[in-house]
């Protein structure tokens, strides 16, 4: 199974990826591959992105958006680690309350959102990691 191989100046799809493109004449470089129909794309569950998310970040990993993932598991445990530290003092605890309630609310936006992100990448189609090279659009 081999992916469909398109130039990396002008788009056309090369029949040979070794020589040069027939529409434009840019030398071969093998450095651009559209995202082969043949390459299978595993369905994501919403309901488990959600479940998974209970653990922060794990949801997003799940899905393949690890960035967002590492994001919500810093922020999460970052300010409730940060807002227990400073309930130990009296005017710690103005800062300390409202920091622990910004990483309970950081932890439910994260399973709402890893619910969405499946969701919406099943409605569109979209393949789990967004890094995969898209084909330009040309027409």
């Amino acid at each position: 199974m081999a992916a469909e191989v398109f130039c990396g100046r002008c788009g056309a799809h090369l029949v040979n990826p070794a020589a040069p493109c027939p529409r434009c004449g840019a030398p071969a470089s093998g450095s651009y591959y559209g995202p082969a129909a043949a390459i299978p794309r595993t369905r994501k569950s919403p309901g488990l992105a959600a479940a998974l998310a209970v653990l922060p970040g794990l949801g997003h990993f799940y899905l393949g958006q690890n960035i967002k993932g590492f994001a919500f598991l810093v922020g999460v445990f970052g300010l409730q680690f940060f807002g227990f530290d400073l309930d130990l003092t009296v005017i710690g605890a103005a800062i300390g309350v409202p920091m622990e309630l910004g990483g309970a609310g950081l932890w439910l936006f994260s399973i709402v959102d890893a619910y969405r992100t499946a969701k919406r990448m099943e409605s569109s189609g979209e393949p789990s990691q967004p890094e995969q090279a898209r084909p330009p659009k040309y027409q």
